[in-house]
């Protein structure tokens, strides 16, 4: 193999100090205690020279855009590749440290620094790693692990994917899963650092292939796993059970050599629902529950100051090409049924979906979805954003149709 693709991977753990805070649950309060599973960094390289590409995955809840631009150019500095060719995804999983704002939870600045130079380090060691590679590529239906924990019965993308890179000896390199579900079998009631499920599925396959694993989460928005119970146990089975699932898969596949990448990056406009009068905002302080006078108070507040108010947001959607296969990634988290519609609307089935992608940009439910309301559609933006009021159904729409428009789709 002369010639055709080349492809580095490594990993770092990033895992905090016990102490910090954790992210995923608004009523967990107590600090980490320890770990369960360490936390990582996963980076891939691809191309030769100037062409190159990154891919880093986080096993973090997910990063601002702001520290995604931050993130981006520090990798840029010791690289050199181009900000609109870096993928920065994260696992979402629900139990680490928080490293993008929760109403009134902030980072922890000093954790910051440390995982950017962890995610430079690591992207600085795959792209010192290139091999010439040739890949494999298959799907398979797996719904056994996953449902609609917001509406059940719903539709919900369970697709399974798995690229799976080799080396001229025949040895993994690089092995990608995308699959649609919320790493939150462990509760707010856990307070040690954990991957969750992904991080037991990556280790089982590198156990198993070599290589540097990687998981990329697909339309989970309304997606949950199936757990009878939450606890480490539990962890273990799903993530045990998913990586059998993809290592059969693996046997299966026929493997050659691809040439080529690329990235590209849109900015799509999407609105927002109706905004609340001041008024109602003055009542949402003074009684409403949860984090919502919190909410309310820095509306308020903004307000009060002269703010704009904001009634759209701009997002990015990424693409990224590694041969012939492509890398759809969304900056939050999709509802199971736009990863059904993308794929239908797709010209092949070589295409990866990456949520919480560059952004923790919150939800994006269906229209039916969101005609039938719920914490994803009403509530979680008072959460996780300071936004006046819930992006509308047409915001999942608008970046389905801007990913299935960079290549040409139905």
């Amino acid at each position: 193999m002369a010639t055709g693709l080349k492809l580095g991977a490594a990993k770092q753990d990033v895992t905090p100090p016990a102490g910090l805070k954790m992210a995923g649950y608004g009523g967990r309060d107590n600090p980490a205690v320890g770990t369960h599973l360490p936390l990582w960094a996963r980076a891939f390289v691809c191309g030769e020279g100037g062409d190159l590409v990154a891919m880093v995955v986080v096993d973090v809840v997910g990063f601002s855009d702001e520290t995604t631009r931050d993130i981006r150019q520090a990798v840029k500095g010791a690289t050199g590749i181009s900000p609109d060719r870096i993928l920065i995804a994260t696992t979402h999983t629900h139990s680490g440290p928080v490293t993008t704002k929760f109403r009134s939870a902030l980072p922890d600045p000093d954790y910051m620094v440390t995982v950017t130079e962890g995610i430079v380090s690591v992207v600085s060691q795959a792209a010192d790693s290139r091999v010439p590679v040739k890949l494999g590529y298959g799907q398979v239906q797996e719904p056994e692990f996953h449902h609609n924990r917001r509406n059940e019965g719903q539709p919900i993308d369970s697709t399974l994917g798995l690229a799976r890179f080799v080396d001229k000896a025949g040895a993994t390199v690089a092995a990608w899963v995308d699959y649609a579900c919320h790493p939150t079998i462990l509760t707010g009631k856990n307070f040690y650092w954990s991957t969750d499920f992904p991080g037991v599925l990556c280790e089982e396959l590198e156990d198993t292939w070599g290589g540097v694993a990687a998981f990329f989460n697909g339309c989970l928005g309304d997606v949950g796993p199936y757990r009878p119970e939450q606890n480490f146990a539990e962890v273990a089975k799903i993530g045990e059970g998913i990586a059998g699932t993809t290592q059969t898969l693996g046997e299966g596949l026929t493997y050659s050599e691809v040439s080529g990448t690329s990235g590209e990056s849109v900015r799509v406009k999407v609105p927002l629902d109706e905004i609340p009068t001041e008024e109602e905002l003055k009542e949402l302080a003074e009684t409403g529950g949860g984090y919502e006078p919190a909410w309310a108070s820095d509306q308020l507040e903004m307000r009060a100051s002269g703010g704009e108010i904001v009634m759209e947001v701009d997002l990015e959607v990424q693409g990224i090409c590694v041969g012939d296969l492509f890398l759809a990634c969304f900056p939050g988290q999709l509802f199971g049924s736009w990863g059904i519609e993308l794929r239908e609307r797709w010209p092949n089935e070589r295409v990866m979906l990456v949520n919480q992608a560059n952004a923790h940009a919150g939800y994006f439910p269906s229209k039916i979805g969101w005609d039938l309301g719920g914490y994803e559609v009403r509530s979680a933006f008072k959460f996780n954003s300071d936004l006046p009021a819930p992006m509308t159904w047409e915001a999942g729409q608008k970046l389905v149709d801007a990913a299935v428009g960079m290549v040409g789709g139905k």
